[in-house]
């Protein structure tokens, strides 16, 4: 005989509760909330996947089975859930959009089991449920006497962080970046499962005295708070050079994870090499291209001297190849001894690890910054991927690489893996947002940044990332002008010339512009690449502040002035050797100068040498340079040949610099009254239109999933 039948569940959540057999959704004041029934259903099995992402094809199906429906109903169910549980457009306090997958229920659910008297009800804790373990590991307690070794405590957390993530096959690794917000602000398991989607965490401690170490963890199921292994590891110091991968190895074996390569051999067998390696490590993950240069060259210096103590060090060899790379790209050091010391570098991991997933991953580097060879770059981060690389930042550069040849749908695949990995990394939500701009998903980018917005708002760079976002995408400029002046104190002086001059330049403020420039006194500043200034100029050196000036005199009609500049520019351009990388910038930078002294003939045929020198099958980025000299050949008179080149561009590329078209004075002042140019930024001030509505409708709650 069958027993009685169990009552359907009721859920609680936040102080919601949601009655799955009545089909009542009732706020925490006790009101219904009237949700349709696709709504309804929609939240039915996010709740019952608490924690587990769920891909919206799923959703579609739960919510409308045996029906075919377009993804903008998916959409509309997701906001009407939202308003109905008082969470504003990209929040994600209950319902957290998985960008390019689906969405993940997040806040902590409990089910009651409905019994006669309601108050009596039964409480038990809904645990995730993932089909991929998830984990995070949290920063490490500093236990040392000495306060000098905390950087160890920090090194040997990065160092298990990375192992994990490596060479683990079926488990999905936190990274360090979004960890260290927990540091010293302890919560509870089941927030950080929420907050994060882990299903384990592991908690630990370091104490490093003299030649002992001491390290203490245990592993926790993050979604109801038990403890599943506890170990403590107790090493000499040498013998500690290998505690990363024991570790690493241990904590998978208890997840049921394949851990490759248990017997690997200790990085270095010299335990000062090692230190200065974790500090160099440690210290590399806090430098950006905003950075000044002294904390770049106090890297290089840290990780050179590891070598020198152990010049068997593949690591240190890898690492300093990859980051003396950065240093190209982001115009610190474009020197021909400094592209040597890569390859060298590069040659020495090859030889002592040829599959070091790190040294692959710096060959990438290497190929798409220093060479200028997307193709091949794309090969070498396969190769990386394949071997057990799987940390965010090398992901985004993945991407990087995917956007320069033109395939769209890798860079967003490759992105939200990325951000997965790294949510709560303030650098990675900017530039994955530009990214989703790039590729057309405003809705996601601005979602996105808001986010970093909430979880960083002392972070001012993330506020005016989102106002370059805002100014690009509808040619709205207030928000960035004002964000400008607000984190001026923040910005090197590299960044404030160039975010300023493109600002100040659409905003027509002349007078403002030419006191920023006059306030510098050296005669060429570094070229600031990403989105600290000049979007995609990486590996392309310093840039003369002649090129500024005459714009500036350009546009209020001083032609000796220009003149004057332009001269300037052109033996800026004679004395300085480019590198591939800065070829196409070279070559612009002569259309100028021939422009500023009035050299008509030879402008025109240094803009069109310019366009020709563009490959975008092999480059993408190369498309840029097409605005640069349309914009000199307006300028000379050749303004059926401008407009010719801009239209060439379809309106997916154009719209990505369909601000500039339509505001830029260096552009429209020379194209005013012309028929075709006119056409053209009416249909590019359509969109911006367009994206502006998009925006509005975020800003007041009304738009977007």
């Amino acid at each position: 005989m069958n027993g009685p039948r169990r009552a359907p569940p009721i859920f609680e959540f936040g102080g919601f509760h949601l009655d799955t057999g009545r089909r009542q959704l009732r706020s925490p004041q006790g009101e219904l909330a009237g949700l349709p029934a696709n709504a309804f259903d929609i939240l039915q099995y996010l709740v019952e996947h608490y924690g587990q992402l769920v891909e919206k094809s799923a959703l579609m199906k739960a919510a409308w089975p045996n029906v075919v429906v377009e993804e903008g109903n998916l959409s509309q169910g997701i906001f009407l859930l939202r308003r109905a549980l008082g969470e504003r457009a990209g929040e994600d306090r209950f319902i957290m959009t998985v960008p390019g997958r689906g969405f993940r229920f997040v806040a902590p659910v409990k089910v009651l089991d409905p019994a006669d008297d309601a108050a009596a009800a039964t409480v038990r804790t809904i645990a995730p449920r993932s089909t991929t373990p998830r984990i995070a590991i949290m920063p490490f307690e500093n236990l040392s006497p000495d306060p000098a070794n905390a950087f160890f405590a920090d090194g040997l957390h990065d160092e298990i962080l990375a192992t994990l993530a490596q060479r683990t096959r079926g488990l999905q690794v936190i990274s360090r970046t979004t960890m260290m917000r927990y540091r010293g602000q302890p919560a509870p398991m089941p927030q950080i499962a929420a907050e994060l989607g882990a299903d384990y965490v592991v908690e630990g401690t370091v104490r490093r005295e003299a030649e002992r170490v001491r390290v203490t963890l245990q592993l926790i199921d993050a979604r109801d708070d038990s403890h599943l292994w506890a170990q403590s590891y107790d090493r000499t110091l040498k013998s500690a050079l290998t505690l990363q991968s024991e570790i690493a190895g241990d904590v998978a074996s208890r997840l049921a994870a394949r851990f490759v390569g248990k017997s690997a051999a200790p990085p270095t067998r010299n335990s000062e090499a090692y230190d200065l390696f974790l500090r160099a490590r440690l210290l590399g993950q806090q430098v950006t291209a905003v950075s000044p240069r002294g904390q770049w060259t106090e890297v290089a210096a840290l990780i050179s001297r590891a070598i020198e103590l152990d010049p068997e060090f593949s690591s240190a060899y890898a690492f300093r190849a990859g980051f003396q790379t950065e240093m190209f790209a982001f115009n610190y050091d474009n020197s021909d001894e400094l592209v040597g010391q890569i390859n060298a570098d590069l040659a020495a991991a090859r030889r002592l690890a040829p599959r070091d997933p790190l040294a692959l991953a710096a060959a990438a580097a290497n190929h798409l910054w220093i060479e200028v060879d997307p193709k091949r770059a794309l090969s070498a981060y396969q190769e990386a991927d394949a071997a057990g690389l799987n940390e965010a930042q090398t992901l985004s550069s993945y991407a990087m690489v995917m956007e320069r040849l033109g395939r769209g749908n890798e860079v967003y695949d490759l992105i939200c893996r990325a951000i997965e990995l790294d949510p709560a990394n303030p650098f990675l939500i900017a530039t994955s947002a530009v990214t989703f701009s790039i590729l057309g998903r405003l809705v996601e980018a601005i979602n996105l940044i808001d986010r970093g917005i909430r979880t960083y708002p002392e972070r001012r760079f993330l506020r005016l990332v989102r106002a370059q976002l805002r100014f690009v995408n509808t040619g709205h400029i207030e928000e960035l002008r004002s964000e400008l002046k607000v984190s001026s104190r923040q910005l090197s002086q590299e960044s404030l010339i160039d975010l300023n001059f493109r600002t100040l330049l659409c905003a027509g403020a002349y007078d403002e512009l030419q006191r920023l420039l006059d306030a510098i006194p050296e005669s060429e500043i570094r070229m600031v690449p990403g989105l600290g200034g000049g979007g995609a100029m990486f590996g392309v050196g310093n840039r003369p502040m002649a090129q500024f000036h005459g714009w500036v005199a350009l546009l209020r009609g001083d032609a000796a002035e220009a003149a004057r500049q332009g001269a300037a520019v052109l033996e800026f351009c004679a004395r300085s050797k480019p590198t591939l990388a800065g070829s196409g910038f070279h070559r612009s930078l002569s259309v100028e100068g021939h422009l500023f002294m009035g050299q008509r003939d030879r402008a025109i045929a240094a803009a069109r040498a310019t366009v020709s020198a563009i490959n975008p099958d092999r480059d993408a980025f190369g498309r840029f340079s097409v605005f640069y000299a349309a914009r000199c050949l307006a300028w000379i008179g050749e303004q059926d040949e401008a407009v010719s080149l801009l239209e060439s561009q379809s309106i997916p590329n154009i719209t990505r610099i369909a601000a500039f078209c339509c505001h830029d004075p260096s552009l429209t002042t020379p194209l005013a009254g012309n028929a075709r140019f006119a056409a053209l930024t009416a249909r590019l001030e359509a969109g911006l239109a367009e994206r502006a509505s998009q925006l509005s409708g975020i800003i007041s709650g009304r738009g977007g999933a």
